[in-house]
């Protein structure tokens, strides 16, 4: 739940940030939806068999996988960890205090997320 309302912050805050960091958290809001969905179409399943490799075990790596690059852009814009609605709305749009050493790690968290979901697409056959 947390990186959800996080993310939800970033794609509004965000929006007139540089064009990597809306890049990113672009990647981010599509890839969440998708696993949403996917949550929801496979609910049954894998809450009788969560061991299931697909979808449930690539599910979760999925969600892990989106979770660390939600902290990573958290970590390139310098944002606290899990801040508070009063410290985001007083961040407003100047949210991305861009730290270039961060710039790899969310680049290759995104890297990863994109490796994840398209070895999930490839065994759904691009469904969620």
């Amino acid at each position: 739940m947390k990186k959800a309302l996080i993310l939800a912050f970033l794609v509004f805050a965000l929006a007139g940030c540089t064009n990597f960091v809306k890049a990113s958290v672009d990647t981010l809001a599509a890839t969440q939806g998708f696993i949403q969905q996917a949550q929801q179409n496979h609910q049954a399943e894998c809450t009788a068999t969560p061991t299931l490799q697909f979808p449930c075990v690539d599910i979760n790596l999925a969600v892990a996988a989106e979770n660390a690059g939600v902290d990573a852009l958290e970590a390139y814009c310098q944002l606290p960890v899990a801040p508070d609605p009063a410290t985001l709305q007083a961040q407003g749009t100047a949210a991305c205090n861009a730290d270039p050493t961060k710039k790899q790690l969310l680049i290759s968290a995104l890297s990863n997320l994109g490796t994840v979901i398209a070895n999930y697409k490839s065994l759904s056959g691009g469904k969620p």
